[in-house]
């Protein structure tokens, strides 16, 4: 009897994973990735399309806006650390993340905006639309923006 005790295998005992762990992780994983790509893709996905007479800026899963150049009632070239009254202080519906502002936002100066900006003090488009409402665009290569903005008569060569 007592070589047979010493005989005996070691077991391994686990625990069962009852089914609404499983929910719960495979809910905590699905938040996880919205809120990801809710992040990500007006990220990699922005854009701003110019064309002669209408500019549409925004991303999938994003606010957009088309402006027609009738809807304009001032448009020019600023810099942004300039203008401490266009800073964003409430961002109504968009994306906010340090550096980088896609959406409507309420500005300072009591303003709404929508913003597509990737730094606060960079040189920057404003656009006044007859509503009362501003477009504060600063894209990637602005050196290029600018100058596709004057070949299309957006802005004047002299701005």
């Amino acid at each position: 009897m007592q070589n047979q005790l010493h005989s005996l295998g070691t077991y391994e005992f686990k625990l069962e994973v009852p089914m609404v762990a499983w929910v719960t992780i495979l809910v905590i994983i699905t938040i996880l990735i919205i809120v990801l790509l809710t992040i990500i893709f007006p990220v990699v996905l922005f854009k701003i399309v110019l064309s002669d007479n209408e500019m549409i800026i925004g991303a999938p899963l994003t606010p957009s806006i088309k402006i027609n150049r009738d809807d304009i009632e001032s448009i020019a070239l600023i810099s942004l650390s300039e203008h401490q009254e266009l800073k964003p202080t409430l961002r109504l519906f968009g994306v906010g993340l340090p550096g980088l502002k896609i959406g409507w936002f309420k500005l300072s100066n009591g303003k709404k905006a929508f913003l597509a900006i990737n730094k606060w003090g960079s040189e920057a488009l404003i656009i006044e639309l007859k509503d009362g409402n501003l477009v504060i665009l600063s894209p990637k290569d602005f050196n290029d923006f600018k100058s596709k903005l004057k070949l299309l008569g957006w802005i004047k060569s002299s701005s």
